[in-house]
């Protein structure tokens, strides 16, 4: 079960990273004239980052709420990043607990398998807002639905 859950997450995190690449296209169409577009997408960036950090024990001082530079740097390299850190796991893995801080530096502790779990939950939540917001600026908007990357 454990290997299928492997392979499972890098699957996810594949989509992940195809469905991103779908928003960031978009984003470098043509500039854009609401600002919360390039603010989502940085955090759902951030976010993968600052998770990572949790998953590795290690510090974690960025702003998730704000622009970071270097967008598709930061999605390239998470991809990369999450991608190499899923494929290293243990079966035994998926299942233990992971110790953090969130940003109030709230302690708390959650399995690996929800961590993943929410992770790409959090990035399909921020993108759909995100295609939301290009309606208003976008004639053809960028499709990230998980059904269009499997076909």
């Amino acid at each position: 079960m454990f290997k299928q859950l492997k392979s499972h997450f890098i699957n996810l995190f594949n989509y992940e990273a195809w469905a991103n690449q779908q928003i960031w296209t978009s984003i470098e169409e043509k500039p854009l004239l609401n600002p919360k577009i390039e603010l989502l997408f940085s955090h759902l960036l951030t976010a993968q980052k600052v998770w990572l950090n949790r998953c590795l024990n290690l510090q974690a001082d960025i702003n998730i709420w704000e622009v970071q530079p270097n967008l598709n740097e930061m999605k390239l390299q998470n991809k990369s990043n999450w991608t190499n850190y899923i494929l290293q796991l243990e079966d035994i893995d998926f299942d233990k607990m992971i110790s953090y801080k969130n940003s109030k530096g709230d302690s708390f502790k959650t399995s690996l398998r929800d961590i993943l779990t929410h992770l790409v939950n959090h990035g399909t939540y921020h993108r759909g807002q995100i295609v939301q917001l290009l309606k208003e600026e976008r004639t053809q908007l960028p499709v990230t639905d998980y059904i269009f990357w499997v076909r």
